[in-house]
């Protein structure tokens, strides 16, 4: 039997890259419509478990707010490219994470602690705000799985923590912490189901890019192609550096 090459080291952020974005995202250089890291999270995660990944000219901006007069204040051409590069990765490391680790994604969520209760609620509710906020990014591309018979189950509990749109009856199941954790729960269950959905589609995209399974892309990809993960970035820029480092 010949030995198995081993699986690319995941891109993922250090804790220090990650404290340094969310510092720039709670900075005064961006205005108050940014995402946290939260809802980041879940923006990105909409992207990398949809049915394509768009080019960053299309999602960096939402990152910032709805509109160009949210764009950040960079003190220097530098950190611009410091922050994209940041986010970029983020993005990369959790398309990494679904096509690897799917039963075992955690999402970035909050944890809330209130008065006169010990318990640490998990609060996904910004998450999902990111992540319907994905959605509406490529919502014509999104429109196969939006109209499924299953599709109301499968996204029900990023709907209800995520939709600015609910009704009174549905606000009503969202309404204390221990709903709001109980639903934030399901998420990860969800994301699986939603990224094998897209799994078809992705495949075929894939296979016309590069004549071959997505596994098989990944390790004998020229290093200057695009990576088969989808990310957009170079391969030697993205699992091929990560593989290169393990």
């Amino acid at each position: 039997m010949s030995e198995q090459e081993p699986t690319p080291a995941k891109p993922a952020l250090s804790e220090q890259e990650m404290e340094a974005l969310d510092e720039f995202l709670m900075s005064d250089a961006t205005s108050g419509e940014v995402m946290m890291l939260d809802q980041l999270d879940g923006f990105f995660t909409a992207i990398a478990s949809g049915p394509s990944i768009p080019e960053p000219d299309s999602w960096l901006p939402r990152v910032w707010g709805p509109s160009a007069a949210d764009a950040p204040t960079f003190t220097s051409d530098g950190e611009r490219m410091r922050i994209t590069d940041l986010l970029t990765r983020h993005l990369n490391a959790t398309v990494w994470s679904l096509n690897q680790e799917l039963e075992s994604f955690e999402p970035i969520f909050d944890v809330n602690v209130y008065e006169d209760d010990e318990h640490e609620y998990i609060d996904g509710e910004n998450w999902a705000h990111g992540y319907m906020s994905g959605i509406a990014l490529q919502r014509d591309n999104w429109k196969k799985l939006l109209e499924a018979r299953h599709a109301a189950e499968v996204l029900r509990p990023i709907y209800l923590l995520g939709s600015p749109d609910i009704s009174e009856e549905e606000e009503a199941l969202i309404e204390t912490p221990a709903q709001r954790e109980a639903l934030s729960k399901k998420i990860p269950a969800s994301v699986a189901a939603i990224y094998k959905f897209w799994a078809p589609q992705r495949r075929a995209a894939e296979e016309r890019i590069y004549g071959k399974a997505p596994d098989s892309a990944t390790q004998h990809v020229s290093r200057n192609a695009p990576c088969p993960c989808g990310s957009g970035r170079k391969f030697k820029k993205c699992c091929g550096a990560a593989r290169d480092e393990a």
